[in-house]
């Protein structure tokens, strides 16, 4: 699970509000630990802010693990980053697996 650190809100909505490799990455990256340990729920960011004594937790269910690697797929298509178009690509078909 990727820590994301924020001091504010805003911060935080710019960052989701488009497709980024960090982003990108923590999802394969999360997605990739459920499956190894063969979890139901891939835990992809814990969220902290600078003005909060909790932090929040963003995980992706089981059922919505091969959407969403497709389109991080797609993402790496785009900016032409092959290697891990392929990673993405097998841990996909090990998606579809499950």
């Amino acid at each position: 699970m990727k820590k994301l650190y924020f001091d504010t809100p805003a911060e935080f909505e710019k960052l989701f509000s488009k497709k980024t490799r960090e982003v990108t990455d923590g999802i394969v990256e999360g997605i990739e630990t459920a499956i190894q340990e063969q979890k139901k729920s891939a835990m992809l960011f814990n969220i902290i802010f600078a003005t909060e004594e909790v932090s929040f937790e963003i995980s992706l269910p089981q059922s919505e693990w091969v959407g969403a690697l497709k389109n991080c797929l797609d993402y790496y298509h785009e900016h032409s980053e092959t290697d891990l178009a392929i990673d993405c690509w097998k841990l996909l078909e090990c998606a579809k697996l499950q």
